[in-house]
């Protein structure tokens, strides 16, 4: 019984493989609009590996919100005092108005944690009463008169948990915190905040800052920028491939063959449910390089051709030779990138998974789809560009013929000037900086950076990360000594270039021992006694909104969590509190 042969069956039907190979590519089409862009980092990570579970395991404990938007609003300070000019910062009615507005006007968005959005007129703020201390917002109405404007000015700067979190030292400057529900697009709600502040006329200047920001705006733009340099990426291979060629229907199979395996790998991704990643949308790219693999068909099927002068039978001969290299080098590749599907990065695994799958459909269009269209080529017009394949007359074919003479008679120079590039690499490998600051992919002066090199020059920084101190032992969180060793811990951290805030419980504590001590700066330190504690929490707790206690401590008082404010998203940073934290670790065990 005969064997049976793609390429055969190709050359014999050209018109009815085109067919097939064109429903089938429909078919992947058709999955496109169901496509959907996913660049948060945790998703990176499969869904049971220990950092994503713990860190899920943090923010369940401590109720807290995975993507916070940070708008800043700032009311430059001047020194020319003349009349009718602002000398207060933010600190004056029109401002203090505005941030009552414009939060008002953030609570009524979709998509935002409306119970967590902290500024000035929904943070909570501890002071003395007739029972000892009382919680309520720390601007339940916008201050009208000169004096009442000092005392809120006053009352803001003197509770250390405003400062540097909630407004600058220098009065230029406050936030407003937005955190996000699970689901929401960073990049729509900031669009969003961003019409809300359009609307505002006056002296200040809002920046909208946070990782949802430039993660999502990057999404989009990734999605943008795929479809535009795609087409780009491909018409510039095709005006290459046809100074070479001169054939433009023997380049259009080129180009169909990579955009063909582009849409059965995209295709093939979205329809079975995965979203695109930073890495995934790079697929396209790769694959229009790999599918220029085909030239080498081409350059053999030219040889045959003039031969023979029977295009079948040069078809036939060019894939009994070239077939099996073809075939083989195809299989390597796609090996090398299937490799990818062991690691544990998902986008990394998809990306490996689907270039495989689309260098495999590059050749396999190889023995179908190019035997079938150089069928449907004129003879004339494939001796016309078969003529320019002649290394005597073709200019690339002298030039390369040229370089591998060199190779050739000058062995020695051509190792020493490779050992050389070889060193100059090694030392280039050995500079790799290791970083995930998505907002450094944004090009210098752009809104995105911009808003996030403001707002971390004048507080406690846009980017945040925790640190969780956990006991088995319940109530330890009370006890006075656990308390001085977190403060310590944070102070400690504070001494790092890029922290610039961190709150804990602690702050808490020392607040409203100080509010109860008649406001007095030498109670504004952690009390001697457990149950002194426990009852400054408890009367926090009953008057506060349940969030505050929350996002510090567990219910059992086992765990605490350090709030830390960092000035810039660079892994480094954070490497740098592990350490910290780690070496602080180290020596009180040793004390």
């Amino acid at each position: 019984m005969k064997r049976f042969s793609l390429t055969a069956f190709s050359v014999v039907h050209p018109r009815l493989i085109i067919a097939i190979i064109a429903i089938i590519t429909l078919g992947f089409a058709a999955q496109f609009p169901k496509i959907t862009i996913d660049t948060d980092p945790k998703n990176m990570l499969p869904a049971t590996s220990d950092v994503r579970v713990y860190n899920d395991s943090v923010e369940k404990d401590f109720s807290l919100h995975n993507d916070t938007i940070v708008l800043g609003i700032v009311n430059p300070r001047t020194k020319d005092f003349g009349v009718g000019v602002n000398k207060n910062g933010i600190f004056n009615r029109t401002t203090l108005e505005k941030v009552a507005k414009i939060t008002d006007e953030i609570l009524k968005l979709k998509g935002v944690a409306v119970k967590d959005v902290t500024s000035f007129t929904t943070i909570d703020n501890v002071v003395a009463s007739a029972e000892g201390v009382s919680v309520h917002p720390l601007m339940a109405d916008v201050p009208k008169t000169e004096q009442e404007i000092a005392s809120f000015k006053k009352s803001v700067y003197d509770n250390p948990l405003m400062v540097d979190r909630l407004v600058s030292k220098d009065g230029t400057t406050t936030a407003i915190y937005i955190p996000l529900e699970s689901g929401a697009n960073g990049k729509e709600i900031a669009d969003k905040v961003k019409a809300v502040v359009s609307k505002e006329k006056g002296d200040e200047q809002y920046y909208v800052a946070g990782d949802p920001v430039a993660r999502d705006t990057f999404g989009a733009e990734m999605f943008r920028q795929m479809g535009l340099f795609s087409p780009i990426a491909g018409m510039v291979m095709m005006i290459v491939l046809y100074l070479l060629f001169g054939n433009i229907g023997l380049v259009s199979s080129v180009m169909a063959v990579a955009m063909i395996s582009v849409i059965w790998s995209m295709g093939l991704l979205i329809g079975l449910g995965y979203p695109v990643h930073i890495m995934s949308s790079m697929i396209p790219v790769f694959l229009m390089a790999i599918a220029t693999d085909s030239i080498h068909i081409f350059n053999e099927f030219y040889f045959r051709f003039r031969e023979l002068k029977d295009k079948r039978q040069a078809v036939l001969d060019t894939m009994r030779v070239v077939g099996q290299p073809v075939k083989y080098t195809a299989l390597a590749t796609a090996a090398g990138f299937a490799v990818l599907a062991t690691m544990h990065i998902i986008p990394v695994k998809v990306f490996g998974i689907f270039i495989a799958f689309g260098t495999v459909v590059i050749r396999l269009m190889s023995f179908s789809l190019i035997p079938a269209a150089m069928m449907l080529v004129s003879e004339k017009k494939i001796l016309a560009a078969a003529s320019g394949e002649d290394e005597t007359e073709n200019i690339a074919a002298r030039i390369l013929k040229k370089l591998g003479a060199i190779g050739a008679h000058k062995s020695a120079a051509t190792v020493t000037a490779g050992i050389i590039v070889l060193i100059l690499a090694g030392i280039g490998i050995g500079k790799i900086h290791v970083n995930n600051n998505m907002v450094k992919w944004f090009k210098a002066g752009s809104d995105v950076r911009e808003a996030d090199r403001i707002i971390n020059e004048k507080l406690g920084g846009t980017a945040l990360g925790y640190m969780v101190a956990v006991s088995g032992e319940e109530d330890f969180i009370k006890k006075p000594e656990t308390l001085r060793s977190i403060e310590s811990l944070q102070r400690d951290l504070e001494k790092l270039p890029n922290v610039g805030k961190t709150f804990s419980v602690v702050d808490y504590v020392k607040r409203i021992n100080r509010v109860f001590h008649n406001d007095d700066p030498a109670f504004d330190n952690i009390p001697d006694s457990k149950e002194a504690v426990a009852q400054f929490l408890f009367m926090f707790n009953m008057s506060a909104k349940p969030s505050d206690l929350d996002n510090v401590v567990d219910y059992q008082f086992k765990k605490a969590n350090i709030w830390v404010q960092l000035k810039t998203w660079d892994a480094k940073a954070m490497q740098d509190v592990i350490d910290e934290v780690k070496a602080y670790t180290v020596g009180a065990t040793r004390r």
